[in-house]
């Protein structure tokens, strides 16, 4: 798993800005190095010291971009977070990525990263991915968007979100000629989470830990769902409302045999989580568009929760299932208050 120093290192630019993403930066940053490449730090001032948005890293710049040169560089890494939309407002920023392109230098960016490539008019053409927020902006800047963990368009390299940073950090230490060491950037089967722990992100003891509340979160979202389904009287809010167990049966079996993974057989014991939890009766009431609104709560909250896990989860295999569960959701959410509106429409 260890990837071989390379004999000439090469010099990476990395530029930052204040409420980066944290791991954005950190897991590239530790990858490149452990490689031996030369990683040089790009702000906008030198006596700023800049913070992450969750405030686990702090960085004092190497330069500046406007003292920089694009052509003395091998690639540039753009991390995600607020800073990008920082980033577009310096001149000298959006001059130096405009260079290095020009340069057929390596640009690397995830999350909002392509929202600098975007202000200096590089992306036409080109096929992109991104955070999903920015999508719609980065095909009206005349990208492609490809919503896959990281897309190689020739010198670009982009990716997501935190749960790519294994992948996409492989595919920039593969363009700098570390292939050898690494698994394809498209290869399913690898459990990438051991490169990102390897490389500053998280253990896997904190995605157990994150899969762990998941898993809770989705058993008592089932238990509430059944409960609900019991009392309420009305034969199309039922129907959907089982709909949402059957899903919410499937998300938690989809969450045991991800931890199933990554665990010892006595985590469930240890943990006190059975893996056959029988349902829970709720608070009970007879005014059934109260009980619609709080089951519409549940489901608020359990796409506001996945979606929070994935954003931090350095796992691909474990984001892609929180993802789902978060799309499943947010679906059923959307139905749920058509439901509710119709009702609240008779009762009136």
């Amino acid at each position: 798993m260890t990837v071989t120093a390379s004999t000439s290192p090469k010099r990476i630019a990395v530029l930052i800005e204040q409420k980066f993403e944290d791991m954005e930066f950190q897991v590239p940053v530790t990858a490149l190095r452990t490689a031996g490449e030369d990683v040089v730090v790009l702000g906008s001032c030198l006596k700023d010291e800049y913070k992450g948005k969750r405030g686990k890293v702090m960085v004092k710049p190497d330069g500046t971009t406007s003292e920089s040169r694009a052509q003395d560089f091998d690639a540039v890494i753009i991390p995600g977070g607020k800073a990008p939309d920082k980033m577009r407002l310096n001149p000298n920023t959006v001059l130096f990525i405009k260079d290095a392109m020009a340069e057929d230098k390596l640009i690397a960016a995830v999350c909002h990263g392509p929202q600098l490539l975007i202000e200096a008019d590089l992306l036409q053409g080109k096929q992109v991915t991104g955070f999903r927020a920015i999508r719609k902006d980065l095909e009206n800047a005349g990208a492609t968007y490809i919503d896959e963990p990281v897309v190689i368009d020739k010198n670009l390299i982009t990716s997501r979100k935190p749960s790519d940073l294994p992948i996409f950090t492989a595919a920039i230490l593969t363009h700098l000629g570390h292939g050898a060491d690494l698994p394809q950037p498209d290869n399913p089967a690898i459990e990438w989470w051991h490169y990102g722990q390897q490389w500053n992100g998280l253990n896997k003891g904190e995605i157990v830990e994150g899969l762990g509340l998941a898993l809770r979160d989705e058993q008592n979202t089932l238990q509430a769902f059944e409960s609900y389904a019991q009392r309420i009287s009305d034969q199309h809010v039922r129907s959907h409302l089982n709909q949402v167990c059957s899903s919410k049966r499937d998300h938690v079996q989809m969450l045991k045999k991800r931890l199933n993974k990554l665990v010892e057989p006595d985590y469930w014991d240890r943990f006190g989580m059975s893996t056959d939890t029988e349902p829970k009766q709720g608070e009970q009431s007879r005014d059934e568009l109260a009980l619609m609104r709080q089951a519409l709560g549940d489901l608020q909250t359990a796409v506001v929760d996945a979606y929070s896990l994935s954003s931090k989860l350095t796992d691909p295999a474990s984001a892609e299932i929180l993802t789902q569960i978060e799309k499943d959701s947010s679906q059923q959410e959307q139905r749920l208050a058509q439901l509710y509106q119709a009702k609240l429409g008779t009762d009136t």
